[in-house]
């Protein structure tokens, strides 16, 4: 099947456990092999009060791409609370074994 860019966007993200994670706002493109590296997904207050900043979701963790959704693995939608320089909470997803977090 064939997708238009302008059908992925605002496109709905769920976990496979149905948790609503936002809509995918952009995409990375691999502009040498052609292929979709990673999609951005902006989550809504109404679907996950507890994220506030975009996600960054892998191709690998992609489980099913439809028209209606996008499912990925569970993994992505554990969040875990962490403080920034000034002490103040912020949200942050755990890392998968897909998209291993980055040192700091």
């Amino acid at each position: 099947m064939k997708v238009l860019g302008k059908d992925l966007h605002h496109l709905p993200v769920e976990t496979q456990s149905g948790q609503k994670l936002g809509r995918i706002v952009d995409f990375e493109v691999d502009v040498e092999s052609h292929l979709i590296l990673t999609y951005l997904v902006r989550p809504s207050r109404l679907s996950n009060p507890l994220v506030q900043s975009e996600l960054r979701i892998d191709r690998a963790q992609v489980v099913a791409l439809t028209p209606e959704r996008m499912v990925v693995q569970d993994s992505v939608g554990r969040i875990t609370i962490a403080e920034n320089r000034r002490g103040r909470p912020r949200f942050v997803k755990e890392a998968s074994p897909a998209m291993p977090r980055q040192a700091n």
